[in-house]
């Protein structure tokens, strides 16, 4: 496991334990790739130090960089890796809830809404790439789906996903799931638990983060 999570998520109330702030396995799998040289002999010191929060450690969208982004799963792998303050972009859905989004069309490569019959609702349907002989893009794939196409109930109905449209996309599946680059992980890549405001802020105060 890249991380161990002292969370349950359990009838809607998350329960903490006190966090153990520790590094995912990404610094190891990157700080051998660096020359040899003074900031890597330092790098590696850092495995002897205790971890805290520090003040500028800040979660862009949660851990986005392995979970899909403003989703529960993100948040908590934050909080556990020591960010001080999680962020929660906001936008509203059709009936005028705030929900966790980075932006207010971003659904067709955040979530998995083209795979579910909600795709219905998009403002946008999904339309495949047209390409030359050679393979190279004449239009490029397409789909828009905005929260505020959906109220709150379909919304959390979603699952979150790493981020990626591919624009050489002839079906759903190609669009919405990538070749994943060497740095990223499948194990997290389309199970993530979206949520609204209001669950964002009581999860950030249950985790004492800004």
């Amino acid at each position: 496991m890249l991380l161990i999570l002292t969370s349950l998520f359990l009838l809607g109330k998350w329960h903490f334990q006190t966090l153990s702030y520790q590094f995912s396995i990404r610094p190891y799998w990157f700080i051998p790739k660096v020359n040899n040289s003074q900031l890597k002999h330092d790098l590696w010191a850092c495995r002897q130090q205790a971890l805290r929060p520090h003040t500028f450690s800040i979660a862009h969208r949660g851990a986005s960089m392995q979970f899909p982004e403003h989703t529960l799963e993100a948040y908590l792998a934050a909080a556990h890796q020591g960010a001080s303050a999680i962020e929660c972009d906001v936008t509203f859905t059709k009936d005028k809830e705030l929900v966790c989004r980075h932006a207010q069309d971003d659904l067709h490569f955040t979530t998995n809404i083209l795979a579910t019959p909600l795709a219905a609702k998009c403002t946008q349907k999904f339309q495949p790439a047209i390409l030359d002989t050679q393979g190279n893009i004449v239009k490029p794939a397409q789909a828009e789906c905005r929260t505020s196409d959906l109220t709150l109930a379909e919304f959390k109905s979603l699952k979150g996903k790493i981020t990626w449209q591919n624009p050489k996309a002839q079906n759903i599946q190609e669009y919405m799931y990538p070749p994943f680059w060497q740095w990223r992980t499948h194990l997290f890549s389309h199970t993530g638990t979206l949520m609204s405001h209001a669950e964002s802020i009581q999860l950030f105060k249950q985790l004492n983060k800004k």
